[in-house]
């Protein structure tokens, strides 16, 4: 089996830990872990910069310009984690900052890793906005939504499904738009997630259709 760990973070680079694990997309959340995953110069660490909804006290002046600047020297870097939490402060800032990445990977053609926690609402106003033809690839990071949410991303975007547990939510998502992630949890063993998801599927291709949607995101396809 093959895997690439499609969401972690620096405090868990999963590839060193697990076997299976040939690669991990690193979520960097706030600028100061910006700079250590630009420094980090790793081949099997795919790196994305963003900053997540839990960090905005952090915010800088300016982060938007940086960021933007990062993409451009850095010509596979993606766009994350970004996106909303009900269940924390400021949801103003939190939309006005979502948006500020957003427009970024639009302008430079990344996929996008959306945290969304209770806000799925909000983010479909937001996304209304642009033309489908405009938005990059995005991964709904951690999914844990409605079959209904499932159905108008599907049919809206070019979005693709990550899981840290085989949900039976999965039992409605196409095998094409499925990922799986540690999202930097130790205790997430990915060849076990896989393979639960097989059963789910009934599909015993499922670890090499996992890989090359993970493949497509990297390659941006």
């Amino acid at each position: 089996m093959k895997i690439i760990d499609a969401h972690s973070h620096l405090e868990y680079i999963s590839y060193k830990a697990q076997p299976d694990i040939v690669g991990t997309i690193c979520c960097a959340t706030n600028e100061n872990d910006w700079n250590v995953l630009l420094n980090m110069n790793d081949k099997n660490v795919f790196p994305a910069f963003g900053i997540h909804p839990w960090f905005l006290e952090n915010i800088n002046d300016g982060f938007d310009v940086r960021l933007s600047k990062i993409l451009e020297q850095n010509k596979s870097a993606m766009v994350g984690e970004i996106g909303l939490d009900k269940y924390k402060p400021n949801m103003d800032k939190q939309i006005e900052v979502f948006i500020k990445q957003l427009e970024i990977a639009i302008k430079h053609k990344r996929p996008v890793f959306i945290h969304c926690v209770g806000a799925w609402d909000k983010i479909f106003q937001i996304l209304k906005k642009y033309k489908k033809s405009e938005l990059p690839i995005m991964v709904a990071h951690a999914f844990n939504g409605s079959i209904e949410i499932v159905e108008n991303l599907i049919a809206g975007y070019n979005i693709m499904f990550s899981f840290n547990r085989a949900d039976n939510i999965i039992k409605n998502i196409p095998d094409d738009r499925i990922l799986v992630e540690t999202d930097a949890k130790s205790n997430v063993v990915l060849s076990d997630i896989v393979d639960k998801i097989a059963d789910i599927k009934n599909n015993e291709n499922m670890a090499d259709i996992i890989y090359q949607n993970t493949m497509r995101v990297l390659n941006n396809d």
